[in-house]
């Protein structure tokens, strides 16, 4: 009789044992989290790198819901974490939060196209956040249960309108009817490809609305962003391509240029200099943005969008401007505004008249919109 001195039995023991350490040691290296009045328990897993537990600095997002933007030009991470701002700096240890800079230890990794942060940042994250809110010790969360900042509604917004026709084409095509066939086809795909999120347009219409109007409805139905779309104009008719805008001070005499073009409908149809001196007072809304999060958000979009309509319309790509369109100031989340082609340009004006040429640009655009809110609602892992 074999019994207990068989090898098989020896083979099932060590079997036993490696299954028992394996499961201990997930228990024991993961970070356990509780959210406070719940019955609701999470998990942030974690990953050694020599010797130190790290984490997948998404997992703030699918335990928390933190917005986690990627800024490679800057070379830093943002993350908005219960309403507070961290930004940590590539490859560093450093983290900056309420105008400190905090070390915490080891530095950030970069790893098969994931971020990794140690576990110490929860450390700092008890001296950043009330305790009320977020409490760390000896791999244990304690939190308040987060709220979802998760984009649920999304404004598109057809330029010009009613008496304001916008730019004329060369074969006298209206700005005014391709930004609405444009802004319609592309609510048409986000609901089919986003049947959660809300689509909202400022205009279904031939009718006019001020561009003050625009971002106070947006406002008005919390949307989580703004899409202005929009055909550009230009004395030469060669001028050909497309280019994605943002909130900000022109930085070019081009920039200028169109930003004037935009804006004289304030002076056109709202009323003339008396209106427009109601717009100018609002440029304190551009200061107050400049030291706020949706600036570097509405930038990040503008990118995503302006790489999307280039990519799947292989058009030329004018790059990502920014400038101090009327329609934009006074929003309250990611604001950006779609200059789709030339409409002054006989060729661009053909293009923008086709129907398959408006369903790529739509597609386009979807597409953009997508990839931000993957990327901004934490889905890219």
């Amino acid at each position: 009789m074999d019994g207990v001195n068989s090898p098989s039995f020896f083979n099932m023991k060590k079997i036993f044992i490696i299954v028992v350490l394996v499961i201990f040691g997930e228990l024991f290296s993961n970070v356990n989290v509780h959210f406070k009045n719940t019955k609701i328990n999470s998990k942030i897993v974690t990953k050694k790198f020599d010797k130190i537990d790290y984490f997948n600095i998404y997992e703030l997002n699918k335990v928390f819901h933190a917005h986690i933007m990627e800024e490679f030009l800057d070379q830093r991470i943002n993350i908005n974490l219960y309403n507070h701002q961290f930004i940590i700096l590539m490859n560093s240890s450093l983290l900056l939060a309420n105008d400190k800079i905090y070390n915490f230890k080891y530095p950030m990794k970069f790893t098969d196209g994931k971020y990794y942060l140690p576990t110490e940042f929860f450390k700092e994250l008890n001296y950043l956040l009330d305790s009320k809110i977020f409490a760390y010790k000896n791999k244990k969360i304690k939190a308040k249960f987060p709220y979802d900042n998760s984009i649920k509604t999304i404004v598109i917004d057809p330029g010009h309108g009613g008496k304001d026709p916008g730019a004329l084409g060369y074969r006298r095509t209206r700005e005014k009817d391709i930004a609405l066939i444009l802004a319609k086809k592309v609510k048409k795909i986000m609901k089919k490809e986003l049947p959660d999120v809300t689509i909202l347009l400022t205009r279904s219409t031939d009718k006019f609305v001020s561009l003050q109007s625009r971002t106070k409805f947006a406002n008005s139905k919390h949307a989580d962003l703004f899409v202005s779309i929009h055909c550009n104009a230009s004395k030469s008719r060669k001028a050909t391509g497309t280019e994605v805008y943002f909130l900000s001070t022109a930085k070019t005499t081009e920039a200028r240029a169109v930003e004037s073009l935009e804006n004289s409908v304030v002076f056109k149809y709202e009323g003339g200099k008396k209106a427009q001196k109601n717009y100018d007072n609002l440029a304190f809304i551009l200061m107050d943005m400049a030291q706020n999060e949706q600036l570097e958000e509405s930038s990040q979009l503008a990118m995503i969008l302006q790489k999307s309509i280039s990519k799947k319309c292989r058009n030329h790509s004018r790059g990502v401007k920014q400038a101090g369109f009327y329609v934009l100031k006074g929003a309250y989340m990611p604001a950006v505004l779609i200059e789709t082609g030339f409409i002054s340009n006989p060729k661009e004006e053909k293009k923008l008249n086709n129907p398959q040429y408006q369903d790529k640009m739509a597609a386009s655009i979807v597409s953009g919109i997508k990839n931000f809110k993957y990327l901004y609602d934490g889905f890219f892992k």
